[in-house]
């Protein structure tokens, strides 16, 4: 009966992180795995309540990163490390699909600060930020090692094909999208029944939307009271 049920079940293996349970780092190591996941929903949360094209370009560059990764390892036809033969059954290892996706989207948001296109208030903000991105990239990718998902060579591959994926997508978004589709997505009816935007020529964002706000919630306040 217990084989029965074990030979039934499946799982989810987007989500789902296995590791040696005497492993003192091991559960450690599983949740900074998942860290892409928590990047992809979040870059996902900000297109909804944000509806900001370079938002979206940034979504569909990930995508872009994660189905080249699909095309190389269904072509390259390289197993993950025999320590789990379960999982050598499921999918190939070359190259590591979380260190490439980590690296593409650390390369990115350089790329996008660098080049102004993303600004702070802080000068010492976008240091430390950066610096704190790829050391997430760096853990990921030594954590798919340490849960022996992936070899130290797959593992440098993935990272290395994302940080030249995030220069070539980067050139994309500024030199095709930016200058020819963000304007026809922002004017276009669709685009303005959702609201979509490229706020990305705003000097500190943060500082102009609360402006924007307390000076709106000031008004507001000044016509109740002229009503009283």
């Amino acid at each position: 009966m217990e084989q029965e049920v074990y030979t039934a079940l499946t799982f989810v293996e987007l989500t789902t992180v296995h590791y040696l349970h005497d492993d003192p780092y091991g559960l450690f190591n599983a949740y900074v795995t998942l860290i892409p996941i928590a990047i992809a929903i979040g870059v996902i949360t900000l297109i909804l309540f944000r509806r900001d094209v370079r938002t979206i370009s940034i979504f569909l560059g990930l995508l872009f990163s994660e189905c080249t990764n699909y095309v190389l390892k269904k072509s390259i036809k390289e197993h993950r490390p025999t320590v789990w033969k379960e999982l050598r059954k499921q999918s190939y290892g070359m190259p590591s699909s979380h260190s490439q996706f980590m690296f593409f989207f650390a390369v990115l948001m350089t790329l996008f600060y660098l080049k102004k296109r993303i600004r702070f208030g802080s000068k010492f903000l976008p240091t430390i930020g950066i610096t704190f991105l790829f050391f997430l990239a760096a853990g990921v990718a030594y954590s798919r090692v340490h849960l022996y998902y992936h070899t130290t060579k797959q593992v440098f591959c993935g990272s290395f094909i994302g940080i030249c994926l995030g220069f070539i997508w980067y050139g994309v978004i500024e030199y095709i999208f930016r200058p020819f589709l963000f304007p026809i997505l922002i004017n276009h009816p669709i685009g303005k029944y959702f609201y979509l935007r490229d706020s990305s020529e705003i000097e500190d964002l943060l500082n102009f939307e609360y402006t924007n706000v307390m000076n709106k919630i000031k008004s507001n306040n000044k016509i109740k009271s002229i009503k009283k």
